[in-house]
């Protein structure tokens, strides 16, 4: 039988350009699917060279490993010929192959399928995010992504240091006309916590460029982006583990004024859903849990 390319086909690998990598079970719940259904999709779309197999990874849960899916050149070129996707986007920034941590990039994913939740559980609410490797984030004339800035560092020269979020997303309550601006970082154990040199890189001097911007204002440039007002943000940490998020919340409470910096840990992501309270504020474990929502607070959590 001759393979004929369906519109939901190109969603399919829109979908998989933005996420960079997925396993069935997340695309089936981006898509709103039974997995079945996608994965039978997905095996037409791999003997057509438009989708492969980039490797084992873990999926919703530790112990169960899935194979992660990506685009091939072909599938991406299906994109850029339907004018879903620039011409001028090279492959390697669609390809899943050329991400450094695959477990930190579906730990990404699993957070903004979560927060697609959100609204189907609130629909006063809209969101939009912006994740840093997408290949749809918009650019400036120097070529720079929408969400990075650079934070004035000593010693660090003119320009300061570079940073960008995992994520930026704002939450919009049509009922009370206001939003909400977050920064998600995502952390699988992976970067240094706090060096003795005080690395540019490692997470305290990323606590510290947030600070910057909190307290510079340099957020409010958002506004024009959200097309809102915005009041301040919060940043926000989730952990592969309970012992990362121990340490994480060990540091951020050494690191004043923190009160703007929420952690929590994928399971209970996954036990709650995103909007529960789930958030350690300022990093305190042993205070009241927290909801991103404060008075929407709901619980979740994936079907």
């Amino acid at each position: 039988m001759t393979f004929r390319l369906k519109e939901d086909d190109c969603k399919t690998l829109e979908c998989m350009a933005e996420y960079r990598i997925l396993t069935v079970t997340q695309l089936a719940a981006i898509l709103h699917k039974s997995k079945q259904i996608v994965r039978r999709r997905i095996n037409d779309l791999e003997r057509e060279g438009l989708v492969e197999v980039t490797g084992r990874e873990f999926g919703r849960g530790r112990g169960r490993p899935e194979n992660s899916l990506g685009l091939t050149e072909s599938g991406v070129d299906i994109l850029k010929k339907r004018g879903l996707l620039s011409r001028d986007v090279p492959y390697g920034n669609v390809s899943g192959d050329c991400l450094f941590c695959a477990d930190h990039q579906l730990l990404l994913n699993w957070f903004r399928i979560h927060l697609n939740q959100v609204q189907k559980f609130l629909p006063r609410v809209s969101i939009t995010l912006f994740a840093h490797n997408s290949p749809f984030l918009p650019k400036d004339q120097n070529g720079r992504i929408l969400i990075t800035d650079n934070s004035p560092v000593p010693n660090a020269g003119i320009k300061g240091i570079r940073f960008t979020p995992d994520a930026v997303f704002a939450i919009s309550d049509s009922v009370e006309s206001k939003a909400c601006l977050f920064f998600l970082e995502v952390d699988c154990g992976t970067e240094t916590i706090a060096s003795p040199k005080r690395d540019s890189s490692d997470i305290r001097q990323k606590i510290i460029n947030y600070q910057w911007y909190f307290q510079s204002r340099a957020y409010k440039r958002y506004e024009q982006v959200f097309k809102c007002q915005l009041r301040g943000f919060r940043l926000l940490f989730l952990t592969s583990t309970r012992g990362r998020l121990v340490a994480l919340s060990e540091l951020t409470q050494q690191i004043r004024p923190s009160n703007f910096v929420w952690l929590t840990e994928c399971a209970s992501l996954f036990a709650h859903g995103v909007s529960a309270e789930i958030w350690a504020k300022g990093g305190d474990l042993h205070g009241p849990p927290c909801s991103m929502l404060g008075s929407l607070c709901c619980r979740a959590p994936l079907p």
